[in-house]
């Protein structure tokens, strides 16, 4: 599989057109390999819920293949500790995160593609972790809480989105 501007625009066009507003390619055959590698394309009004795995072996590592992203990081209370931006062919164009570290992303203008890489196997039945302090994606209230999201630098506390309605 190459991993090319033919494959990027065509996830990026995908990302266009899906509810989600991302869209996968999966680079591993299936769920059960020990490593798994997906390039993700998204679109900059895509809200990625903050979420964590607590599973000791989910460590992430991330790298911008094209465009950017801001890579999010909150503590346990919802306070954003970390904001890196992360922009291809830069000098800073991925991290490796933690297991158990709560995390959203947001693209830039004109959407990023990105590869992510965690150990497998990959179990889809396993419980999602969503942070108790943002809305889901399909809360009223997660394009409100992306549009903070967008501009909140460290140290910022994420806003009672309960009281947003």
């Amino acid at each position: 599989m190459l991993l090319d501007q033919s494959l990027f625009s065509a996830l990026l066009d995908a990302a266009a057109q899906s509810p989600r507003r991302r869209a996968f390619k999966n680079l591993h055959q299936d769920f059960a390999e020990a490593v798994q590698r997906v390039v993700i394309a998204i679109q900059p009004d895509s809200y990625v819920p903050p979420h964590r795995h607590v599973e000791a072996h989910q460590w992430e590592l991330f790298v911008v293949l094209a465009g950017s992203i801001d890579f999010c990081q909150f503590d346990d209370a919802g306070q954003l500790t970390a904001r890196n931006t992360l922009v291809a062919g830069s000098a800073l164009t991925g991290l490796e995160l933690a297991p158990g570290v709560w995390h959203s992303i947001i693209a830039a203008s004109g959407g990023a593609v990105f590869l992510e890489v965690k150990q497998g196997p990959f179990d889809p039945a396993q419980p999602r972790f969503f942070a108790p302090f943002a809305p889901t994606e399909q809360d009223t209230e997660a394009g409100t809480y992306l549009a903070w999201l967008r501009t909140a630098l460290p140290g910022a506390q994420s806003p009672a989105w309960q009281e947003m309605k």
